[in-house]
């Protein structure tokens, strides 16, 4: 049986005997390159960078502060990268917003590595703000970031990777890979948020959250230091619960800071902590007066949350200390308070966590 295979075989035509076990290697061959050229393409691409996974129970949290770390800005690309803002200000309404002149003064600052510019232009491609929609654009241009050594861009990717964002699958594990890396490396959004995350008294992560107060504590302290609004609110949260007098005066002190970095919430609590008083909330009594101030604060913030209010104190400072006088006028008290120039939100445009 043998011999006759092998002789039935040796009377077949050479492209038959050799062709098609030759044609079956080059095929296996090229399975084989193009596996490993596409598993190189993949790692060489830094949104499928290989980190350690979140750990919710870390004994340690070295505060680093972004500003420290990003490139050097280059004082041209910073005005083309304020004339960007200025054309797309939260004050304007949507339809006057000019999000192509906005992405040609950031492509130019983006060119000579303005971060800020940066994740802004990644933002504008991704929404297809101003320039064609085109996600693998911001994918590369977050990556290209991220190459820089900006954490908010290590921050920005994870959430890519929550939310599935081009041929990314959504994937919780990963994404809170990234965020850990982006809060390590100095990205305030990533501190807040994983900083929340880590104030609960049991764990759950299902929900979100898990107790390791100490680290959180930590992480919201650096990005608050970083002029985080959030992270001062979520910190005015955690004192305020405690409803010890020390407590309350912490919180409110935490509240305070955050108006001045921007956010909206802490207006709205400490609005609400005045109106209501010392029972449940953490003011020490009634008072309308500044119950009404904080008010025009939490709406202008909720018009325009790129404001930023460096002299609250000297119109609305806490008690003990007396209201000064105020005429009424909501645009008077605002420019006392310090309205200076908008800055960028720090996490990319149309990206939410």
């Amino acid at each position: 049986m043998e011999k006759n295979f092998l002789r039935s075989f040796s009377r077949k035509p050479w492209y038959i005997r050799f062709g098609l076990p030759l044609l079956a290697v080059c095929l296996l061959l090229g399975i084989v390159q193009f596996t490993y050229e596409h598993r190189h393409i993949m790692s060489s691409q830094l949104r499928y960078s290989q980190l350690p996974l979140f750990n919710p129970h870390r004994t340690e949290f070295t505060c680093i502060q972004q500003a420290a770390v990003v490139p050097p800005i280059d004082p041209e690309a910073d005005l083309w990268f304020e004339k960007g803002m200025a054309v797309t200000s939260e004050d304007k309404y949507e339809e006057d917003k000019d999000y192509k002149t906005a992405a040609a003064l950031w492509t130019k600052a983006a060119q000579r590595k303005h971060w800020k510019a940066q994740n802004n232009l990644a933002g504008l491609y991704l929404r297809g703000k101003g320039v064609p929609l085109d996600v693998e654009k911001a994918l590369q241009l977050t990556e290209e970031a991220m190459a820089w050594g900006v954490p908010q861009a290590w921050d920005n990717m994870g959430s890519y990777h929550m939310q599935g964002v081009g041929g990314l699958k959504p994937d919780a594990t990963v994404a809170y890979a990234f965020w850990q890396k982006a809060a390590d490396m100095g990205a305030p959004g990533a501190q807040t948020l994983l900083g929340g995350q880590l104030l609960a008294s049991y764990d759950s992560p299902k929900n979100g959250f898990w107790a390791n107060k100490k680290i959180g504590l930590q992480m919201l302290e650096c990005a608050l230091s970083q002029g985080q609004g959030a992270a001062a609110r979520k910190l005015g949260l955690e004192y305020e619960r405690q409803k010890t007098s020390e407590g309350k005066l912490r919180a409110l002190a935490y509240y305070q800071d955050g108006v001045k970095f921007g956010d909206q919430d802490s207006a709205d609590a400490l609005e609400i902590a005045f109106e209501s008083g010392p029972l449940n909330y953490a003011a020490p009594f009634v008072d309308h007066d500044r119950e009404r101030r904080y008010q025009v604060f939490g709406k202008a913030l909720r018009d325009n949350p790129d404001l930023r209010f460096p002299n609250l104190d000297k119109v609305l400072p806490l008690p003990p200390a007396k209201l000064p006088y105020w005429d009424g006028e909501e645009n008077h008290l605002l420019e006392a308070a310090g309205e200076v120039h908008p800055v960028s939100p720090e996490p990319a445009p149309g990206i939410a966590k």
